[in-house]
């Protein structure tokens, strides 16, 4: 049996919503990721590049459900050296915003051969989870000191808050199998705005394989959201943002069949129910809930 069942919380894929023509997996991870577009990466950013590369002609080539090639782990193997050496280095303010992305980029990748294969190695999938639990304790260490937050006080990221699909497993609209959700699925037509939950530190703003254009905000040493699908970025990695301020618009990139905000809620990496923490609105209507 596949040993990578206590990273389950990774696999996130796929959104509902309105219908539309439906994308591949690996168009999903390929689309709007071209390698011209990304500003100059650091040498980790460079590493992961290079095993994206590599990993996504091997997922092409391989059928759904088979194991993974030897090829894939062997390029796991040398990724994962890298990120070692990379946990290793002096940690900074700057180190710890650049190993967040590190971790985010190391759960997408893992969370895609998740998806892919039917058994992955368990030396991959042991060595993958052993690196993400260093990359957090590591990031808690530096920012331990930092502000703390409550995310009872956190704010919806759209107005009004219409839940279409909720967070824990369910049947997957795509792949029509069951699936786990590590989020919800927040009704927005497209280019509708997407605020700040809280106020926080902008750790990654790009495309995100099936999540498509996505933001995650680190809010203090622990906690952390994550906004899915977007239409479009509108802060910059390293930016500070404030509660309330618009950080990118609503849209249907990604592995989706609609327009729609997949919003998580996260604490020291792993995923929780926003509708078991966040208030509902002050103003405006309650919490409406599309699903029985």
């Amino acid at each position: 049996m596949t040993r990578w069942v206590p990273l389950m919380s990774l696999c996130l894929l796929g959104c509902a919503g309105a219908p539309r023509p439906k994308m591949s997996f690996e168009e999903a991870m390929a689309e709007g990721h071209p390698a011209s577009a990304r500003e100059p990466a650091l040498p980790m950013e460079a590493s992961i590049e290079r095993f994206v590369t590599a990993a996504r002609q091997l997922r092409l080539a391989s059928r759904v459900g088979a194991p993974m090639p030897t090829g894939l782990a062997r390029s796991w193997a040398v990724l994962l050296d890298d990120a070692e050496a990379f946990c290793a280095r002096r940690p900074n303010a700057a180190w710890a915003t650049d190993a967040m992305r590190v971790r985010l980029q190391l759960e997408s990748e893992f969370q895609a051969d998740a998806h892919e294969f039917g058994d992955v190695p368990p030396e991959v999938a042991e060595r993958v989870s052993r690196t993400l639990r260093t990359l957090s304790r590591r990031i808690t260490g530096i920012t331990a000191r930092a502000r703390t937050v409550d995310p009872r006080h956190f704010a919806w990221p759209v107005d009004p808050v219409v839940v279409s699909s909720p967070y824990g497993t369910r049947m997957h609209p795509i792949a029509a199998e069951p699936r786990f959700h590590a989020g919800i699925d927040l009704e927005s037509p497209r280019a509708h705005p997407v605020h700040a939950a809280e106020t926080g530190t902008v750790v990654f703003s790009a495309w995100n394989g099936a999540h498509g254009k996505q933001i995650e905000l680190q809010h203090d040493a622990h906690w952390t959201t994550r906004y899915s699908h977007l239409d479009a970025l509108l802060v910059r990695p390293g930016t500070v943002v404030k509660q309330g301020q618009v950080i990118g618009l609503s849209g249907e990139t990604g592995l989706v069949t609609g327009p729609h905000l997949h919003f998580e809620l996260r604490q020291d990496g792993d995923a929780l129910d926003p509708e078991a923490f966040l208030r509902l609105p002050a103003t405006g209507p309650a919490l409406i809930s599309e699903y029985p």
